[in-house]
């Protein structure tokens, strides 16, 4: 089999990756080669830097490939760290690499001595194609999945799903909780966007959400919050994501759930009392619901 390949975490398939994925299609339709996107599960952040967590798990980032025409491959940073650059290329070549796309500051192999220029040195040698793009900018912003994880740590969800080309989305089975939202009047489904991969946790606060089981056709608008629930004194490691449905009744225990992030409303407050939290819940409610109807849903 012959590939043309790309490799990367592609964390978020933002528009930025979408022109190295268009071209790598393009290169495999015009030399009749398979296109094929090797995806890194993690970036290296998560072992060498400060890590927060992935925009989209890895098995999300391969079915939108695997959608747009692509064969995939998950593989985890540890696993080929060790690897020399020659012996990655050697590995790539030896597994059907007949083509090659990548930004102009790609790296690989062992101390990231495999570049663009060791790629374009080797390519009449070892008779493969090279194609390297530019940064993609938007506005003279440069389009990268890190500029956008701070985007949804701000809250800044519009100009996030503006930079990934489609809707933030966020899936976790729903799991049993304290019943704190059934108490207080709002019956919310508690989801564990962590159940595979560390995702990564938004500004905490709430948010406008559409979405339902993951694979049914109803979808339904509804408020996500997302934090530690500081009125009721919780643990405060560990966040917590709870989805109220606005028009939905119904059993979601042990479902999927997968919404999609359409704006902040406001931050996560600690409120005095549960009466005041409830105040508040309602007029969360109304804005939402105001927010729908400009939106024509």
């Amino acid at each position: 089999m012959n590939y043309a390949i790309t490799i990367g975490t592609f964390d978020g398939v933002h528009k930025g990756h979408q022109i190295i994925l268009k071209k790598t299609l393009d290169i495999a339709k015009k030399h009749e080669f398979i296109p094929k996107a090797y995806i890194m599960k993690y970036p290296a952040t998560k072992y060498f830097g400060e890590f927060k967590g992935v925009i989209l798990p890895s098995y999300k980032r391969a079915e939108i490939l695997k959608n747009m025409g692509f064969e995939t491959e998950i593989f985890d940073l540890p696993d080929v760290i060790h690897i020399s650059h020659s012996e990655y290329l050697d590995f790539l070549l030896n597994n059907g690499m007949k083509a090659i796309v990548c930004g102009k500051d790609f790296t690989f192999g062992k101390g990231k001595k495999g570049d663009v220029s060791y790629l374009l040195s080797e390519k009449h040698k070892k008779n493969y194609i090279v194609e390297v793009l530019s940064d993609i900018k938007n506005s003279e912003i440069r389009i990268s999945s890190t500029f956008i994880r701070r985007e949804l740590l701000t809250g800044n969800i519009k100009q996030a799903n503006k930079l990934l080309g489609r809707n933030w989305t966020l899936e976790g089975p729903v799991y049993e909780d304290r019943h704190v939202g059934f108490k207080l009047g709002f019956p919310t489904a508690n989801i564990d966007i962590r159940y595979k991969e560390e995702v990564l946790y938004p500004k905490y606060g709430v948010y406008l959400v559409k979405g339902g089981v993951k694979g049914s056709n109803y979808k339904y608008y509804g408020l996500m919050s997302v934090g530690i629930r500081p009125t009721f004194n919780e643990d405060k490691k560990k966040p917590k994501v709870e989805i109220y449905f606005l028009d939905y009744f119904g059993d979601l225990y042990n479902k999927i759930v997968e919404v999609e992030v359409l704006d902040f409303l406001r931050e996560e407050i600690k409120f005095n009392s549960e009466k005041d939290l409830i105040k508040q819940m309602i007029k969360d409610e109304d804005n939402a619901r105001k927010m729908i109807e400009k939106m024509g849903g």
